[in-house]
């Protein structure tokens, strides 16, 4: 029996996961992805569904008549076995009839994989490098009907012969743009790039770090839990967590973790002796984001401590503290909130972190 997912949001990751799982069982599969979008839309560029001939397999692409109508393309691309193109404005009778009043366009590329021997090797190689240091996606649409897929993983191509001078000519990766349409001599090219999920390294394992590892998985964020005691650092206490790890007395607490400018640091232990050394640590890798929960007076103290360190102010300014967006949050639940709502904003670059709201 197939097994179908409920209508939602998943990562590449997943996604790709997923896709290898069909073709694994050698169950053709028809991949939709978001091409273009503008104006205002219910998902943008890359994102994507999976469909078999019984109906959507995992993804979307917002939902609605838009969707629907994919779905029944996914279902014919897979009969015809041909690769089409939709086009959808989501204004006028359109909208009236799908309740979806957005106002913008998008364009919809449907790809049937018909041979799952064939395709499966290069799905898993992809999903491989998305595990460990990401991967470009070049899909050229010149002739929607025939796409041609191809992938850059590291300094290597993989997938279908694209010429030399439009390998030279790609945008460095990654780009501002998760996904888009390249156009050079004519030709159009989807560029997809796709990055292991942002990981979260919480420092500390009470209450506010199992709500906050909790959030955080749901957003999307790969989480480790970090605590000097071993019966707040056990997997069983934190079943979101990617990864659990006891540090006695928070010393080098970092070494297995190699963190670097997409992970963000959360530091949220059980007093001010333990926040100063995991936070002279946190300083001292290349994390993209430290975030320390705190008083004023928690704060100068800890400040004043690693000052008389040696820590100057410039790298003091970049850490986020009291952490967490100001809601007026209380409970633990409601803090966790407010720290993964401001490592969202910071990721999605909606706001830097010296205009955080406190």
């Amino acid at each position: 029996m197939t097994s179908h997912t409920s209508q939602k949001d998943i990562s590449v990751k997943e996604l790709l996961a997923l896709l290898c799982d069909c073709l694994e069982q050698g169950r053709p599969a028809a991949l939709a992805s978001i091409i273009a979008h503008r104006g205002s839309t219910p998902r943008s560029a890359g994102s994507r569904l999976i469909a078999d001939t019984a109906g959507l397999v995992a993804g979307t692409i917002g939902g609605g008549l838009a969707e629907a109508q994919t779905l029944a393309a996914c279902r014919s691309a897979l009969e015809e076995g041909r690769a089409r193109m939709l086009e959808f404005t989501l204004t006028g009778e359109f909208a009236a009839r799908s309740d979806m009043i957005c106002g913008g366009s998008l364009r919809v590329l449907i790809e049937p994989l018909l041979s799952p021997a064939d395709q499966l090797p290069f799905f898993r190689a992809v999903r491989d490098a998305l595990r460990a240091d990401g991967v470009v996606l070049i899909t050229e649409i010149t002739d929607p009907s025939r796409p041609l897929r191809a992938a850059r993983i590291g300094g290597a191509y993989i997938g279908a012969p694209l010429p030399e001078k439009i390998l030279e000519t790609l945008p460095a990766f990654p780009p501002e743009q998760e996904a888009g349409v390249y156009t050079h001599e004519g030709r159009s090219y989807l560029l997809e790039f796709c990055l292991p999920p942002p990981r979260m390294i919480i420092a500390g394992g009470g209450h506010v770090s199992r709500a906050t590892a909790q959030v955080a998985a749901l957003a999307g964020f790969e989480t480790t839990v970090l605590d000097d005691r071993p019966e707040f650092s056990q997997p069983e206490r934190f079943p979101w967590a990617a990864r659990t790890a006891t540090v006695p007395d928070y010393l080098n607490c970092f070494a297995d973790c190699a963190p670097d400018s997409r992970t963000y640091i959360v530091i949220v232990t059980r007093g001010h002796r333990h926040d100063a050394a995991v936070l002279s640590q946190a300083l001292a890798t290349r994390a993209g984001y430290i975030g320390m929960i705190g008083s004023t007076r928690k704060r100068a103290e800890v400040y004043a401590a690693l000052r008389a360190q040696g820590v100057n102010e410039e790298a003091l300014a970049g850490v986020s503290c009291p952490v967490g967006l100001d809601i007026g949050a209380e409970t633990p639940e409601e803090i966790a909130v407010s720290i993964v709502a401001e490592c969202i904003a910071h990721r999605r670059r909606a706001c830097p972190p010296e205009n955080m709201p406190r």
